[in-house]
């Protein structure tokens, strides 16, 4: 169509087997192979019946026909060098011609030519091994050229080979230093034999490398070129164990040494001067899949560069809005969202784990899939959305209410590197990557079992000084495996929500200290007046007891008086009653404004519930309370004031009783636990009276608080102090259908509490 454009790389691949199927062709038409070996095995077979009658003669032919074609290749490799942009077919000709000047010289050198002073068969061999370390030399250097740019110009091949060849001929003359190669009456030497060895190793080395290489060359080139090194490795061969330098084994060497030749002459006239165009498209189309490599790898590249783009743009602009939202629950919802995202986050799910301080267990938090991030999150790029966001209740609430939040935030891991990747990814610091969760232990495949999760990465929340949490993110729809590169993200991603969940975490501190403190405050102006008052109620009690026992006595007096009047005798007895009541208002109020001493000593607390359970049996009877017992054998003693300690368990059992007035069940425990670390024993009375609001839970330990409207608001403040007197801690909890009050007593050795001078125990 117009406009489009060619893809280098198609054609590539189009025109590749055009020329291969080209130089097939050009095999069966230019050469028959086998009709080639019967020309070559004739023609040796008649070479050979002549060598019996002049052997001199047949290996003159042999040796110059060599040097002939030697001679040819370097013309035409030399002639046709600019025509063929191929440093192969130069480096073969200029090494060629060295190689066929040096077979010269060994021709002329042979035993019996008598045309040089040198006539002996040890110069001669000793010549051949030159030319054939020169010859093999250019095979290597040739073929290794294959596919690279130019090492040097034609003229520097030839210098070098020139420069090569004289080293080594000046090596056995002038020098005289080459090692003998051949014993006349013995045979050749070890020397000999070993280096035939090795230049026969070297041939085998370059058809490894001409086989890696041979997609730089025609394919017929590349078999008359594997032909060639076969007939070299053959002649070198023979000429390892033969004894005679005019024996059929040294005959057979020099004529395989022709045929490799004769191959090579082929072969460079096949890639110079008949197909050089098919061998110039060859290089270029090996130079259009270099280009279309190269553009793959610019593609890819900038694939890449695009990826990291997108990457860096996500984690920027929730950077910003994490770093806005100060809300930790919020927050939790902005991250897996963000993590969800299409792009770059990419992944199909994101849960929140967290580590539970008192069990030791990793929990679920917080599931989100990508659907619902994207009913929150802002489309586009548009930055001024992703710092105005702001997930509100009802979004938060929508993206809890779905059915995989419900199933996350049921699960439940144990902290234990050798039990699942969470585990690892808290304990190790670093993102794990599960490609493969059926072959996790246990923990992880029951896991991924519950949550159908496909392959999965954990990347842990760090803060400055602690993790957080774990975020776990998975693809069980497309089942995707999360790369290296995803894995890099999610550490930026993991680093960028830890420090975001940190900074909201300091604030949440600094919230709830600024809420302690003033609670703190009011707690100090509370107890101020407090004082103030309670000092006041104390001289106000005083004054008022003399009287009040003056009215008591004389009530009593007249109660007990017969008078005509019954009415009088009525009036008499709650006039005596309610003084009483009085009375023990007073006490309270006394007892609550003064200090008292503590006695220590060994106190059973069995004991004084069961004498609690006698003083208040009557008044269960009558409301029809059922007290049901649930003390633990051998309860070990505690060590305080066992009066005061009967007072406070008196006092919440009354409480309990009058929330129960039309009847109810009152269960009262008694056990070994822990208070504040340390081994306590604790006492839990729970009754069925419904519960306590939140609005009087708060007030429920504050002197001179009622809810009774005959209370004084005193017993639970007392009992409060009591406990508090004796290091142990009260608390109120609200049951399923009554409030449960528990009391905590530390377990301490007798001799360990004293008391100070200002009657307050002191516990060492």
């Amino acid at each position: 169509m117009p406009g489009e454009q060619s893809d280098p790389l198609n054609e590539t691949s189009t025109a590749a087997p055009r020329f291969s199927s080209a130089g097939m062709s050009s095999v069966s038409r230019r050469l028959s192979f086998r009709a080639g070996l019967a020309v070559f095995l004739l023609v040796g077979l008649l070479f050979f019946q002549l060598s019996r009658v002049n052997y001199l003669l047949i290996h003159t032919l042999t040796e110059l026909s060599s040097t002939v074609l030697l001679t040819a290749v370097f013309l035409i490799g030399w002639n046709t060098r600019r025509l063929v942009d191929n440093q192969f077919f130069v480096i073969l000709a200029t090494g060629f011609l060295v190689t066929g000047s040096v077979d010269l010289l060994h021709t002329l050198t042979y035993k019996g030519m008598h045309v040089l002073p040198i006539d002996e068969a040890n110069t001669a061999t000793q010549l051949w091994l030159v030319a054939r370390t020169l010859n093999t030399a250019a095979l290597l250097c040739a073929i290794f050229s294959l596919g690279r740019r130019e090492l040097c110009s034609a003229m520097g091949w030839l210098c070098g080979f020139l420069t090569g060849g004289m080293a080594l001929l000046s090596l056995i003359w002038p020098l005289r230093v080459f090692p003998t190669c051949i014993i006349e009456g013995e045979g050749l030497t070890p020397f000999k034999v070993n280096y035939e060895h090795v230049i026969i190793s070297a041939l085998v080395l370059a058809a490894c490398l001409l086989y890696r290489k041979q997609r730089y060359l025609n394919p017929y080139i590349v078999v008359l070129l594997f032909c060639s090194v076969g007939a070299g490795i053959m002649s070198e061969l023979m000429f390892s164990f033969y004894d005679d330098v005019y024996g059929w084994v040294n005959f057979v060497g020099h004529y395989f040494k022709l045929g490799s030749a004769m191959l090579v002459y082929f072969a460079l006239v096949e890639g110079t001067l008949y197909s050089p165009f098919a061998t110039l498209f060859r290089d270029m189309g090996q130079s259009y899949e270099e280009l279309g490599r190269e553009l793959k790898r610019r593609l890819a590249a900038e694939k890449q560069r695009e990826v990291a783009h997108q990457e860096v743009a996500l984690l920027y602009r929730v950077s910003r809005a994490m770093h806005n939202t100060l809300n930790l629950d919020e927050l939790a919802h902005l991250i897996l969202s963000a993590a969800t995202c299409a792009d770059p986050g990419g992944f199909e799910r994101a849960m929140l784990f967290t580590v539970n301080k008192r069990t030791g267990m990793l929990q679920g938090m917080l599931g989100v899939t990508q659907e619902m991030a994207r009913l929150v999150l802002p489309t586009g790029e548009n930055p001024r959305a992703w710092e105005q966001l702001h997930l509100g209740e009802q979004d938060r609430e929508t993206q809890r209410a779905t059915p995989f939040n419900q199933l996350v935030i049921k699960q439940r891991l144990p902290l234990d590197q050798q039990d699942n990747a969470l585990a690892r990814a808290f304990l190790g610091k670093q993102v794990v990557l599960v490609p493969e969760p059926g072959k996790e232990p246990l923990g992880g495949r029951l896991l991924a079992d519950t949550l159908a999760m496909g392959p999965y990465a954990c990347a842990p929340l760090s803060g400055r000084e602690q993790v957080m949490g774990v975020m776990l993110v998975d693809n069980p729809m497309s089942g995707l495996e999360p790369s290296l590169s995803r894995k890099r993200f999610l550490e930026l991603f993991a680093s960028q929500a830890g420090s975001a969940l940190d900074n909201a975490g300091l604030v949440k501190r600094l919230e709830m200290a600024h809420d302690n403190l003033k609670d703190i405050q009011e707690q100090l102006i509370h107890g101020e007046k407090m004082a103030v008052l309670g000092e006041m109620a104390a001289q106000v009690a005083h004054e008022l007891r003399n009287p009040l026992v003056s009215i008591g006595g004389f009530a009593r007096r007249l109660a007990r008086q017969e008078v005509a009047d019954s009415k009088t005798n009525e009036y008499a007895g709650i006039i005596a009653r309610e003084v009483m009541r009085m009375e023990e208002m007073l006490g309270n109020i006394l007892a609550f404004s003064k200090k008292q001493l503590v006695c220590l000593e060994n106190c059973s607390i069995d004991e004084l519930l069961h004498e609690v359970f006698d003083l208040e049996a009557e008044h269960y009877q009558r409301q029809k309370i059922v007290l049901v017992s649930e003390l633990a054998e051998a309860l070990p003693q505690v060590v305080g004031d066992c009066r005061q300690l009967r007072q406070v368990f008196l006092n919440l059992m009354i409480n309990a009783r009058q929330v129960m007035s039309e009847g109810g069940v009152l269960t009262v425990r008694a056990g070994v636990g822990t208070l504040r670390g340390d081994k306590a024993l604790v006492v839990e009375v729970e009754d069925t009276g419904g519960g306590i609001s939140p609005a009087v839970m708060r007030n429920i330990f504050n002197p001179f608080f009622s809810t009774f409207a005959k209370g004084t608001g005193l017993g639970l403040s007392i009992s409060h102090r009591i406990i508090a007197h004796h290091n142990g801690e009260i608390e109120v909890i609200n049951g399923e259908k009554g409030a449960r009050f528990i009391v905590s007593l530390p377990l301490v050795p007798p001799g360990a509490m004293t008391i100070d001078s200002a009657g307050q125990e002191q516990v060492h």
